[in-house]
């Protein structure tokens, strides 16, 4: 059975184009659908670097952790290594709707706080979605 997954993808590339590369790997999980364009904000960590942001839904077969694991070689595969400070992709796992019932948010995100972080919020009030 299916279920459909919010991602956040970012990165700190000037030209956004690993965001275009993300959506092209996670065609191979699953069904993708871009709820909104790249949108360039200063980070919110104090560290003033620029990211590019953009919020994905995905349907998908796969369980969190298959996702998760599928997620993070994606990363790896477009650059992103944890010796490093860039960030050429970061995939973070938002929320999960797996009975049409509504969206829940990740245990990880909610630990993280991510869906109150400026950058999600605006993303998620662009798309029209309201999580718990």
């Amino acid at each position: 059975m299916s279920a459909h997954w919010l991602l956040v993808l970012g990165t700190d590339a000037g030209d956004g184009a690993p965001l275009d590369a993300t959506l092209a790997e996670l065609v191979g999980i699953g069904r993708v659908e871009a709820l909104t364009p790249a949108r360039r904000t200063r980070d919110d960590d104090g560290a003033a670097r620029w990211f590019s942001n953009r919020l994905v839904r995905l349907e998908s077969g796969l369980d969190r952790e298959g996702l998760r694991a599928r997620l993070r070689a994606i990363e790896r595969g477009i650059g992103r290594s944890e010796r490093s400070e860039d960030v050429p992709i970061d995939i973070d796992l938002l929320a999960c709707d797996p009975d049409g019932a509504g969206w829940r948010l990740d245990p990880h995100a909610l630990e993280k706080r991510e869906h109150l972080r400026p950058h999600v919020v605006a993303l998620l009030h662009e798309a029209g979605i309201t999580l718990p």
